[in-house]
């Protein structure tokens, strides 16, 4: 199959290598820990890297819960919006480069004992490119 004139596709990165396909848990000991700086990539799955910058923008997507709850008999909530800080919702991928990230705030001290969250994300424009069926969408778990 010739895939060198497939369009080029935005999408979360999902880690294959590990078998993860979301949502992403996270259970952490919250009780204890500090502030944490991290991120959520952003990929462009092309056949080349792209000789432009690409500009992806990204919201938060409630939506997802409740249809995530409902088809696995859990009871997720919304990350109060005091527990996490998203620095940008737009996303610029340089040309010649596959990979962005969406950096992110959480304020784990703030957690707490017992909780049930989710953060589900959303590719909301893909700048151009197509917007991934399967990994348009990604969704934080955290529970303890």
């Amino acid at each position: 199959m010739d895939v060198a004139n497939t369009a080029a596709i935005a999408q979360f990165g999902i880690s294959p290598a590990n078998g993860s396909t979301g949502p992403f848990d996270y259970a952490g000991d919250t009780a204890a820990a500090s502030v944490a700086d991290t991120s959520i990539a952003l990929v462009i799955a092309s056949p080349q890297v792209l000789n432009k910058a690409v500009t992806i923008t990204v919201h938060v997507d409630p939506s997802q819960i409740s249809v995530y709850n409902t088809a696995n008999g859990t009871s997720y909530t919304m990350l109060p919006s005091n527990l996490y800080n998203i620095k940008d919702s737009v996303i610029t991928i340089p040309a010649g480069y596959r990979v962005g990230t969406i950096p992110v705030t959480l304020n784990l001290p703030s957690f707490p004992a017992t909780h049930s969250y989710a953060l589900p994300l959303a590719i909301v424009d893909g700048g151009g490119l197509v917007i991934s069926g399967n990994s348009g969408t990604f969704m934080w778990l955290f529970t303890r």
